[in-house]
């Protein structure tokens, strides 16, 4: 590490030929990989990859070549490194915060093969839409071990904060969220501001991307039930109904007929969601959407449980029919990727809610479990191939955020993010084999084949087996 440092900062002038030469050594240092199975979102095939610094050199038979490292990946397959676009670190929600920060956060999702998450960043109260990035570098300097980029959250949605979308497409976060529910987290944005920014972003280039929730019928639905007594967990979910989500999505997809922009569901969960997607693109909207893992492994019976509170999210969890429409919408390439919505709250804070659903905590911890339980649930169960596979947890995100030229793929000249995975190896996924900071899991005891050997990051070696080597805040900003 000490003399990446070097090499990073050298001084000023020409310096002694020793010392120059070593710069170029370390610039210009080859790692192969050789004997593994390379999978891409269009292909699966023997190969060689090659490492040059930071980058990926070439791709094929590497006979004769001379390197300084060589790995036996053999019996392996290898990856680009997830993208991970949907995360919460630092959040501040319903009376609590995350115990992800850009430490323990970063560090779960190299630990889960994730060398790239973007994180979302709320516009505070009387701040404007720029700070929102600021906000990030300063929680991110020094700490983060994987490279990461930003979603702005608009909260305050005046004319001052519109005039600011072209400069934060122009900083790199040309992606912005907002949220149709929340009033009282002071989040809601009403429908006639929604079409403004959707608007704005059409002309900056960016992407509305939307947390769908129908907040009159969320308003008028859970004050009902709690006043009835209607307090465990399950009510959380019958709260949030359906027809909240599809109503949500239905208006959105509306307003981009009306102004042309372009339009991105987060964690998308009913069936019907799928088909109103499905139709817009038909009709060349762009519309896409994203699912999250909890919504792919777990059904609204987890919320019966006597630990019910673990899997209180927004949306809820859907039935048995909605989520085999959810695997069904990867398959048939309507839902675009699945990202793991991590929302890493304490089990103090989880337990607000445990006599009134309305008072927890709505999250479930995820980034590092994403790759492994999408290969054992999908690929294994022969519900996705493995090039689908990589195309959502890689190739997908990191085409529609922005990323495409560095990240999701390993040709000539990308980052050199690679994940060894040996696709035969069985293990038990639950809170102590995992590396997340809560101190519970949603995913307890669950049977898994499938594990992460390596992981690389822009060409280090950051997870060797259950050592993590990265040092802290070497992970960058993504200028997206």
């Amino acid at each position: 590490m000490a003399r990446r440092a070097f090499y990073g900062c050298p001084r000023r002038g020409p310096g002694p030929p020793q010392k120059l030469f070593i710069r170029r050594m370390i610039e210009k240092r080859k790692i192969l990989i050789k004997g593994g199975i390379v999978v891409s979102d269009r292909s699966v095939s023997p190969m060689d990859v090659l490492i040059e610094g930071e980058q990926i050199a070439a791709l094929g038979d590497t006979a004769g070549l001379t390197v300084d490292v060589e790995i036996d990946a053999r019996g392996l397959l290898v990856l680009p490194g997830a993208v991970d676009s949907h995360v919460h670190f630092n959040d501040v929600f319903m009376n609590t915060i995350s115990v992800h920060d850009y430490y323990t956060g970063t560090l779960a999702a190299a630990y889960g093969g994730v060398t790239s998450v973007i994180d979302f960043s709320n516009q505070a109260k009387g701040e404007s839409l720029m700070s929102t990035i600021d906000t990030k570098k300063k929680e991110a300097e020094g700490l983060a071990l994987v490279d990461w980029g930003v979603h702005p959250v608009i909260t305050q949605p005046d004319t001052s904060t519109l005039n600011e979308i072209p400069l934060a497409v122009e900083a790199g976060a040309p992606t912005i969220k907002c949220y149709m529910t929340y009033r009282d987290e002071g989040l809601l944005i009403e429908d006639n501001d929604l079409k403004r920014i959707l608007m704005a972003l059409r002309e900056a280039g960016g992407m509305l991307l939307v947390h769908a929730e129908d907040n009159e019928i969320i308003e008028a639905t859970v004050p009902a039930m709690i006043d009835s007594g209607k307090v465990d967990s399950i009510y959380h979910a019958r709260s949030r109904p359906v027809k909240a989500e599809n109503n949500a999505i239905r208006r959105c997809i509306q307003m981009v007929e009306e102004t042309g922009g372009k339009l991105f569901v987060v964690h998308m969960a009913t069936a019907d969601g799928i088909e109103m997607i499905k139709d817009a693109q038909e009709k060349g909207l762009n519309v896409f959407a994203e699912t999250c893992t909890h919504y792919l492994l777990f059904t609204d019976k987890m919320l019966e449980r006597q630990d019910s509170i673990k899997w209180i999210c927004s949306p809820p969890l859907r039935d048995q029919s909605n989520q085999d429409r959810l695997w069904k919408g990867l398959k048939e390439n309507i839902i675009s990727m699945v990202t793991s919505d991590d929302a890493a709250y304490s089990w103090e804070a989880k337990l607000y809610g445990k006599n009134r659903f309305d008072l927890c905590p709505n999250g479930i911890p995820g980034v590092e479990p994403r790759l492994n339980l999408l290969y054992s649930e999908g690929v294994v169960k022969g519900r996705l191939t493995l090039s689908r596979w990589v195309e959502l947890i890689s190739t997908a995100p990191a085409r529609f955020f922005g990323l495409a030229q560095r990240k999701g793929h390993l040709h000539p000249g990308a980052d050199a993010d690679i994940v060894l995975f040996d696709p035969e190896e069985e293990w038990i996924m639950n809170r102590d084999s995992l590396h997340m900071a809560a101190d519970w899991s949603a995913y307890e005891n669950i049977k898994i084949k499938g594990k992460i050997k390596k992981v690389f990051s822009r060409g280090e070696l950051i997870i060797d087996g259950d050592r993590c080597l990265a040092k802290k805040g070497r992970g960058r900003y993504l200028h997206r």
